[in-house]
């Protein structure tokens, strides 16, 4: 059915106002009219046919309109419209107080040119109706449990999801009292934030717990004629919500012991085993066992390089670095790690196109991990007997740009959108991928952006753009 449509089920026992009331409302291009002339016909006709809304004259023989109207109420929940006699004020007031849609007096909408106030009022009633039918089917199929409480803790409404929660049905929900389905105090607990919204006029949040299980919950205040001292309790269960705040609350302590440990132990014994193969290089003579001592030396660099991008990972994922961005001068933080690329790595040569511009960034500590790690990857996949990077630096009014191109083998167009993935490496990689993934996560971090392409006329060049400081 078109919803601009309105079918109206018109109930009088005049024969003639039927005829003038139904060929005038017949004229508007929305609005068919049906006719009864008593209230059995009427409700014949309701079980038979579906309308929009019904328009009854009080005085009819057999039901009269308030009979009819309780009928149509308690079996369709129409929306009813009560034709009244000249001075009949009492007979409205029982109407209005019976919960009637709307009434009007017979001899107002007789006149000559009335009968528009009739339509309006049709109108009204059967578009309140279907906002009302709207804003329920959207409450009902909603997951979060909405009940509607009085003051005093009486459940006056309540949709699907709510009955649901307590094992029962709407209608058994209804009327009973908050603490016949939840712990007391819990139920007194949302009573008194119900209170309290009703009191400040606006929404308030809270979260409670019973059992196993956790909510988020809104009391808002019902500000609608009667219903206006009882609040809607929107309430949403995060149990799941909470257990997987727990694990990563969890992970966090692990990781933070992680750290200490790559921080102290892993990295002390390092340390010693570097001073123990200098120890040993000058006592070793033939060229076998040079190249033996390079390799634990080689090795020992590794794990130290890679207990630092440890280091900085749990930093970068254990700490709110959104929030802790600062101006970070450029020029010193690409300096030292292009000088510690040199010191680390013997056959690499790093060229610097231009001087490096002082400009800070916005960035934190960090920022030298992502350096540092596009220097080293530059080295460890450069099969060349002289890996060698070029690196640019480029500002323009809002960004910094920096560029790392090396002269390997290059990347294929298929994996370059996948290195930064964490654990990603290729089949010959020494490494464990999680150089790049640490690069590209802290460049998010600062708002920038990192991207590899085709170096020329080998190689590739690693882009890294970040936003500089206000």
């Amino acid at each position: 059915m078109d919803s601009s449509s309105i079918d109206v089920l018109l109930v009088d026992d005049s024969g003639f106002f039927r005829t003038i009331v139904s060929d005038r409302l017949g004229e508007a291009e929305n609005v068919s009219v049906w006719k009864a002339e008593d209230g059995e016909e009427a409700l014949e006709t309701l079980a038979d046919r579906s309308v929009d809304c019904v328009v009854s004259d009080f005085e009819m023989p057999g039901l009269n309109g308030l009979e009819l109207y309780e009928r149509v109420h308690a079996e369709y929940g129409l929306p009813f419209i009560l034709l009244t006699g000249q001075g009949d004020e009492r007979t409205a007031s029982r109407a209005i107080g019976a919960g009637v849609d709307d009434y009007l007096r017979k001899d107002d909408i007789a006149e000559e040119g009335q009968l528009q106030l009739l339509a309006n009022r049709i109108e009204n009633v059967v578009a309140q109706r279907r906002a009302n039918e709207k804003y329920e089917l959207l409450v009902n199929n909603t997951p979060d449990e909405i009940t509607q409480v009085a003051v005093d803790g009486t459940i006056t409404a309540a949709n699907e999801a709510a009955a649901r929660s307590f094992d029962t049905t709407r209608s058994e929900l209804t009327g009973t009292h908050l603490s016949d389905v939840l712990p007391k105090e819990t139920a007194a607990s949302r009573i008194e934030h119900g209170r309290r919204a009703l009191t400040a006029g606006s929404a308030v949040t809270f979260q409670d717990t019973f059992g196993v299980r956790h909510f988020h919950n809104v009391a808002a205040p019902v500000s609608v004629g009667s219903e206006a001292n009882s609040f809607q309790l929107i309430t949403r269960d995060i149990t799941e919500q909470k257990r997987r705040e727990r694990e990563l609350e969890t992970r966090t302590e692990e990781l933070a012991v992680i750290n200490r440990l790559v921080r102290h132990d892993i990295n002390n014994d390092i340390q010693l085993l570097l001073a123990w193969a200098d120890g040993i290089d000058r006592f070793v003579d033939d060229e076998e066992g040079r190249e033996y001592v390079e390799r634990i030396q080689n090795t020992c660099d590794h794990i130290d390089e890679l207990t630092t991008i440890a280091r900085d990972f749990v930093d970068s994922i254990g700490s709110d670095a959104e929030f802790s961005l600062t101006g970070i001068d450029l020029r010193q933080i690409l300096d030292d790690e292009i000088e510690k690329a040199d010191r680390r790595h013997d056959n690499l040569s790093v060229t610097v196109e231009r001087p490096i511009p002082s400009v800070a960034v916005r960035a934190n500590e960090l920022l030298s991990s992502v350096f540092g790690n596009l220097l080293s990857n530059a080295v460890r996949h450069n099969d060349s007997a002289d890996p060698q990077v070029s690196v640019t630096v480029e500002v323009s009014t809002t960004e910094v740009t920096v560029r790392f191109a090396d002269n390997g083998p290059g990347i294929p167009d298929g994996q370059k959108d996948s290195i930064f993935g964490k654990g990603e490496m290729g089949p010959e990689s020494p490494g464990t991928g999680i150089g790049l993934y640490l690069a590209h996560t802290l460049v998010e971090q600062y708002g920038g952006e990192i991207e590899v392409v085709d170096g020329e006329p080998t190689g590739s060049v690693f882009t890294v753009t970040l936003p500089k400081h206000a």
